[in-house]
């Protein structure tokens, strides 16, 4: 069975990796940019991919219960 694409959870989890999918390509285009600046944006980069991760992780993850929840 599909997932119900309008429920509001799927939208959420979709809506928060959109924004940290945005937010790393933009901080990779601008540390592109720097050059030799590169190193003191290390660690906002390393936030970056934590919540792009951390965002996909938890769309995964809901999705992955759903289909289950549906099988059952």
């Amino acid at each position: 069975m599909a997932i119900d694409p309008y429920q509001p959870e799927l939208a959420k989890r979709k809506m928060i990796f959109e924004l940290a999918h945005t937010q790393l390509t933009k901080l990779m285009n601008d540390l592109r940019r720097l050059g030799p600046e590169f190193r003191a944006n290390m660690l906002k980069l390393d936030e970056a991919l934590k919540d792009y991760r951390d965002a996909g992780k938890s769309l995964a993850e809901w999705i992955e219960q759903k289909q289950e929840n549906q099988e059952d």
